[in-house]
C-alpha cells in the first residue's frame, strides 16, 4: 500500500472525525457510547486544527487521497486547555441548538469522563501529549509505528522534553506499540469510566517519553 503523511489542515475535520469516531471505542466505533459523530470530532480533533496542534501533527493517507489514520497533539498545555474549552462552548451551543443527535447521551458519557478522568504525569516533564489512530484497514502495515516515530522525530527537533499520552489496559495492540517506541508507563489507576459499555472496571493508563 502506497501512503503518504502530511500535516492537517483545519479542512481535515471530518475525515479526521471520521477515523476517530470509528476507532474511538478500543479500536471500535464510539457510538456504543456516544451518539453524535460530529459532536465527538469537534472534541476531540477541532482543538489540533484549531490553534493547539504541536510540530509532528500528521495525516497518514493512501495514494486517492483516502485519510487512514493520523497522529495528533500538542506541546503546550495551555494553549491545548483553551482550544478544548472553545470547542466545548462550541459543541455547547450546537447541542442547545438542537443539532446534535441525542446530546443528553453524549453529554452523560463527558460527565463520566470528568468523574473518571485520566491520570496525567507532570507537565515540566511531559508538556506535550498525543493521540494515535489507524482505521482497522490499515492496521498491522507498520504505519502506527512510521505515525508515531514521526511525530517524536518533530518534537525531538523542536526541543520538546517529553511526552505523554493516556490509554488503558484494553488497547493490547496500541500499549506494544508504545513500548516499542520507548514509552513507560508513568501512573496508573482502575476506573469505572467504561463499565456500562465493558461491564466491569478496567486500568486508566498514562505513558510517558523523556525526549
Amino acid at each position: 500500500m502506497t501512503v503518504r503523511l502530511r500535516p492537517p489542515a483545519p479542512a481535515d475535520l471530518a475525515a479526521l472525525g471520521r477515523v476517530a469516531y470509528e476507532t474511538g471505542f478500543f479500536g471500535g466505533s464510539a457510538a456504543r457510547y456516544f451518539p453524535d459523530r460530529r459532536l465527538f470530532a469537534l472534541l476531540w480533533v477541532w482543538p489540533y486544527l484549531h490553534g493547539a496542534g504541536g510540530p509532528g501533527c500528521r495525516i497518514a493517507e493512501d495514494k486517492h487521497g483516502q485519510v487512514l489514520g493520523y497522529v495528533l497533539g500538542s506541546a503546550d498545555p495551555v494553549r491545548y486547555r483553551a482550544a478544548l474549552a472553545q470547542a466545548g462552548v462550541l459543541g455547547l451551543l450546537a447541542s442547545v441548538g438542537g443539532e446534535v443527535r441525542r446530546p443528553l447521551a453524549c453529554w452523560g458519557y463527558l460527565a463520566r469522563l470528568g468523574r473518571w478522568g485520566s491520570p496525567h504525569a507532570s507537565e515540566e516533564l511531559y508538556p506535550a501529549h498525543l493521540h494515535i489512530n489507524l482505521l482497522p484497514a490499515a492496521r498491522g502495515l507498520g504505519l502506527g509505528r512510521t505515525l508515531l516515530t514521526a511525530h517524536l522525530d518533530a518534537l525531538r527537533a523542536a526541543g520538546v522534553p517529553g511526552v505523554q499520552l493516556s490509554t488503558t489496559a484494553e488497547n493490547g495492540a496500541a500499549l506494544r506499540l508504545y513500548r516499542r517506541c520507548g514509552f513507560e508507563v508513568l501512573a496508573r489507576q482502575p476506573t469505572d469510566l467504561w463499565r456500562p459499555w465493558l461491564g466491569r472496571t478496567t486500568e486508566h493508563l498514562t505513558l510517558g517519553l523523556r525526549l
